[in-house]
C-alpha cells in the first residue's frame, strides 16, 4: 500500500469509498461536478491509501484539525474519523497505512493527542489508542419529574436566524474545565440556517430569574421518546451551568411534553452523578456508553503539562509501536506552583505503559485503581506516588467526528 495525503481534486475518490464503506448514498455525476471546487479545508486533513502509486483509492481516513483542554492548557489534538475501506481492499493494509502517515505528520506539526470514536477498541489498540473513559447516557420517565423542585427561570425556543451564541457560553461554562474537550467558535454550525427545522430537531434555552442563558438543549423525537444525546445520526445534546439550571430545564419538559413523550434521553459526562438531583430513580435507567478512546501523540509533552498532586517524581516507561520519539523512560518531577520537569533517563521505571494508557491516566479517565486490571501496564516501585499523577479529572469529550 501507498499512503499519501489526498490533494482536493481526490477527496471525492475518499467520498465514494466512504458512502460504499458505510453504506451510503453516492452519486458519481453530482460528485464529480464537485470535484471542481473543492478547496482544501484547514480544519481537516484526507490520507488515503493506494494499491500503487498511481492508485486507485484503496482506503482514506479524516484528521479533523482540533485545539483540546487538558489541565488548563490548550493542545492540538487529531480527531479520527472517515475510517473506511473498499470491501474488496479490507485486511489489505490499507488503514494501517493511513493511520501511520496520518500520526506521523501530526507529531511533526506539534499535535501532542488524538481521539477516535472506535468501531472495535481492540482494532484500535493495534494503533496506540485506549478507551477514553464514559458518558452517561440517561432515560428518565416524564412522570417521574413532577417531584422536582421549582427552579424558576424562563424558557425560549430558538428558531433559524436567532442568535445561537449562548449555546457556545454554556458549553464552555460545562466544558471549559473538562479534558479533552474541544474549543469551539460555534456551539454547532448544523443548527444555523434551515437544516434545524427541516431535521425535526429544537431547540430550548433556559435562562434563570435573572435572564443569564443557563442550560439548553437539542432534541428530537424517537418513538415516544424526546432524545437529546448526540450521536452520528442526530448530533443532539442537552446542557446546562449547574444542577439549578439542570432542574429548571427538566421543570419545562416536565410541564411543556407530558402528554407528547413518555420520557427524556440525554447523556452527561461520566464525572457528573445525578442520581442524588432525580427524585424518582425506580424506573429510571442509565447506561454508560464509551466516549471514544485517546492517544498521546507527544508523550513528553503530555508529561511536560500534565497537573500534579503535591510535590514528588515518578519515573515513567512509554511504548509506542509507531513513534519511536515517544518510545522512551521519562523522569517527572513536579512540585505546588512550579513547571514539571521531564527528563529523558537511563533510571529504572516506576510504571511502564503504552501511549494510550499514558493519555487516559494523565487524562483523568482513569485512575490507580484501574492499574490493576491494565494488563498493558507494569508497576516496578509501588511506592512510587502512582496517585499524584494518575487520579480522577473532568475528562469528556462532545465532539464528534
Amino acid at each position: 500500500m501507498f499512503a499519501r495525503k489526498l490533494e482536493p481534486s481526490e477527496y471525492w475518490q475518499a467520498r465514494r469509498v466512504m458512502a460504499v464503506a458505510f453504506e451510503g448514498v453516492f452519486e458519481q455525476e453530482k460528485e464529480l461536478e464537485k470535484a471542481k471546487t473543492d478547496k482544501y479545508d484547514p480544519k481537516e486533513d484526507l490520507y488515503g491509501a493506494f494499491l500503487t502509486e498511481d492508485g486507485p483509492l484503496a482506503g482514506s481516513i479524516v484528521i479533523n484539525n482540533k485545539t483540546s483542554r487538558f489541565d488548563g492548557h490548550t493542545v492540538k489534538m487529531g480527531g479520527v474519523g472517515g475510517v473506511a475501506t473498499l470491501p474488496a481492499q479490507r485486511r489489505g493494509g490499507a488503514i494501517r497505512a493511513c493511520m501511520e502517515l496520518a500520526l506521523r505528520e501530526m507529531y511533526d506539526k506539534g499535535y501532542v493527542l488524538s481521539h477516535l470514536y472506535p468501531f472495535s477498541t481492540a482494532y484500535y489498540r493495534q494503533f496506540g489508542f485506549a478507551p477514553a473513559g464514559q458518558s452517561l447516557r440517561w432515560r428518565v420517565e416524564l412522570a417521574d419529574l413532577k417531584r422536582l423542585p421549582n427552579a424558576g427561570g424562563t424558557v425560549e425556543q430558538l428558531f433559524p436566524g436567532d442568535d445561537l451564541s449562548p449555546l457556545l457560553d454554556i458549553y464552555n461554562r460545562r466544558y471549559g474545565d473538562t479534558n479533552f474537550s474541544c474549543l469551539r467558535d460555534s456551539f454547532d454550525k448544523d443548527l444555523e440556517g434551515d437544516k434545524l427545522l427541516t431535521s425535526k430537531r429544537w431547540i430550548f434555552l433556559w435562562r434563570c430569574n435573572s435572564g443569564e442563558p443557563r442550560a439548553f438543549m437539542v432534541c428530537s423525537r424517537v418513538g415516544n421518546s424526546l432524545v437529546c444525546y448526540p450521536d452520528f445520526s442526530l448530533p443532539n445534546a442537552l446542557l446546562f451551568a449547574d444542577a439549578t439550571a439542570l432542574t429548571g430545564l427538566l421543570n419545562f419538559v416536565y410541564t411543556s411534553f407530558l402528554a407528547n413523550f413518555d420520557s427524556i434521553e440525554f447523556s452527561v459526562p461520566a464525572h457528573l452523578d445525578l442520581t442524588a438531583l432525580l427524585p424518582e430513580l425506580t424506573s429510571t435507567k442509565y447506561s454508560p456508553a464509551l466516549n471514544g478512546m485517546a492517544r498521546a501523540l507527544n508523550a513528553e509533552a503530555l508529561l511536560k503539562l500534565c497537573r500534579c498532586k503535591g510535590q514528588g517524581s515518578l519515573v515513567i516507561k512509554v511504548t509506542d509501536g509507531i513513534l519511536p520519539e515517544n518510545n522512551d523512560t521519562f523522569s517527572l518531577t513536579f512540585a505546588p506552583g512550579a513547571e514539571n520537569r521531564v527528563e529523558r533517563t537511563g533510571s529504572a521505571p516506576d510504571i511502564t505503559m503504552d501511549v494510550g494508557d499514558l493519555s487516559v491516566l494523565l487524562g483523568g479517565a482513569r485512575d490507580t485503581s484501574s492499574i490493576e486490571l491494565s494488563p498493558g501496564i507494569a508497576v516496578s516501585n509501588p511506592s512510587a506516588p502512582l496517585e499524584q499523577v494518575f487520579y480522577r479529572k473532568p475528562c469528556h469529550v462532545l465532539d464528534l467526528f
